[in-house]
């Protein structure tokens, strides 16, 4: 090894062993189970929630309901599977970062592989947060724009106001539960913006808004590239492990993090991702397309649902930023960066930081006119890598290094039988493989789809009025607008 890359490898340790240190302090004992769940479920229920009607729509819907089980079991598995790297792993307890908790797994790894997967596990987990505070706040600038329709502003202009009725939170939140009260708002938000389209549903019926020729199908013409759309949507929509551990580090036990995860958390994502997906579906039928507000007629239920949406998607937002802000902090100020620190600089800093990757967040949702598109392909490209793919690795690493694992101090219930300790490597190698036909084949999907739609995207920093203004020239296609625009086809 050259001095260089011996300094370096010294310069990582140093800065590891520092900060780990700093921020187990700084971090631990935060948040209880109650508080945990709340945050994995602002965390994991975003913007997906609202699209799984699409997602079964790909698939029918009784292979559609089974792909949602099975795929949010597999997300709770890999999240499992995460958290007993990070608890057992003696490299890897009291880590704070995804990072480091890498590091910490790959600490008896050739220094080749401790690179490289360090170096894929930063630039995965930072691209698919900027990626998701993009999609929040463009999805909360639409959000206000739906609930003000009447008011004929841009959407680049609502998302203005968004970010700055965000800025005073995100500028004081320092840690994830921070604003417990907002974890709350936001899992009620979550449901109303679920459930406020399915009693309109049920109330007025969908004979006005409904696609002419839209049909329920228990099991669709299934194609590979509809079969690869729909899990990459419900992927999308249930991932969590790019801050699982961010997450665990500010719980007062984290040993309970299976229980916040898995018998609190889990049951209700089940029940809110069913009942958007299931009851979407049945009410629209298998020509439904956007998300379930905007099939709204204009009007009270769709305001309604806006402010729900809009507020779901701030504090979403918010919950990614504190990760995605601190670890620039650390990396542009690490002496000042300690969330407990209260010296002006460190506040000024902070202050600095959070606005700078809001006007980031708003330049990107719209320099980007294909973004809808462009998250997908992030989701396919990314999502299998940071939420599946590294997680598992660094659990095989784990075992290799430590195959008695199972025995370390405070490991309760004892060994597992060979028979579940086998039938659980064969699910691993399910979940390895089916991350790397998304991450190939949903990319490819993706960048097919820009190409085909790419006539149908704007230009960057247009007005993008479709769906916010009532007027038959931005929102002649939105629902219950063809008795005004009668030339809609």
């Amino acid at each position: 090894m050259s001095d260089f890359e011996e300094a370096t490898e010294s310069d990582d340790q140093s800065t590891w062993i520092e900060s780990e240190d700093s921020d187990l302090k700084e971090l631990f004992g935060h948040n209880g189970v109650l508080l945990t769940a709340g945050i994995i479920v602002a965390d994991v229920v975003g913007a997906g929630i609202l699209a799984m009607p699409v997602a079964l729509a790909n698939f029918g819907l009784y292979p559609g309901i089974i792909a949602l089980v099975l795929l949010l079991a597999a997300n709770v598995h890999i999240s499992i599977v995460m958290w007993r790297v990070r608890m057992f792993c003696p490299s890897c307890i009291g880590t704070t970062t995804y990072t480091a908790y890498v590091r910490g797994a790959f600490a008896k790894a050739p220094t080749w592989q401790r690179r490289a997967i360090i170096s894929l596990t930063g630039f995965s987990q930072k691209s698919f947060m900027v990626g998701m505070m993009v999609l929040y706040l463009l999805s909360a600038g639409k959000g206000m724009g739906m609930l003000f329709y009447h008011n004929h502003v841009c959407l680049p202009t609502w998302m203005i106001y968004a970010a700055l009725l965000l800025l005073p939170f995100a500028a004081t939140a320092r840690h994830m539960g921070s604003w417990q009260s907002l974890v709350w708002i936001n899992v009620a938000t979550l449901m109303g913006t679920v459930l406020i389209p399915l009693g309109f549903y049920t109330i007025i019926g969908t004979e006005e808004i409904k696609v002419p020729g839209s049909e329920v199908e228990m099991f669709s013409d299934l194609s590979l590239r509809r079969i690869l759309s729909g899990l990459s949507t419900f992927t999308f929509g249930m991932t969590s492990q790019f801050m699982l551990v961010e997450i665990i580090a500010e719980m007062k036990e984290p040993m309970k993090m299976p229980t916040a995860y898995a018998k609190v958390s889990a049951p209700f994502q089940l029940v809110m991702f069913a009942v958007a997906g299931i009851g979407g579906y049945l009410y629209m039928g298998n020509k439904v397309d956007g998300m379930m507000n905007e099939n709204l007629p204009f009007g009270g239920a769709f305001q309604v649902a806006a402010g729900c949406m809009l507020t779901h998607m701030l504090i979403s937002y918010l919950i990614k930023g504190v990760v995605m802000c601190k670890s620039v902090h650390r990396a542009v100020d690490r002496t000042y960066a300690h969330a407990s620190d209260n010296r002006p600089r460190s506040w000024i800093g902070w202050i600095c930081i959070v606005s700078s990757m809001l006007v980031l967040a708003w330049f990107l949702a719209n320099i980007v006119p294909f973004f809808g598109a462009a998250v997908d392909l992030l989701g396919a490209s990314v999502t299998p890598i940071s939420c599946w793919l590294i997680p598992l690795i660094c659990y095989m690493r784990m075992s290799w290094d430590y195959p008695d694992w199972e025995n370390s101090e405070g490991r309760k219930g004892g060994r597992r039988s060979k028979f579940i300790k086998i039938v659980e490597w064969i699910v691993i190698g399910i979940e390895c493989i089916l991350a790397l036909i998304l991450m190939v084949f949903g990319t490819r999907s993706s960048l097919l789809t820009i190409v085909e739609e790419w006539e149908t995207f704007g230009e960057p920093f247009e007005c993008h009025c479709e769906g916010l203004w009532q007027t038959c020239g931005c929102s002649a296609q939105h629902a219950g607008m063809a008795q005004f625009c009668p030339t809609t086809p």
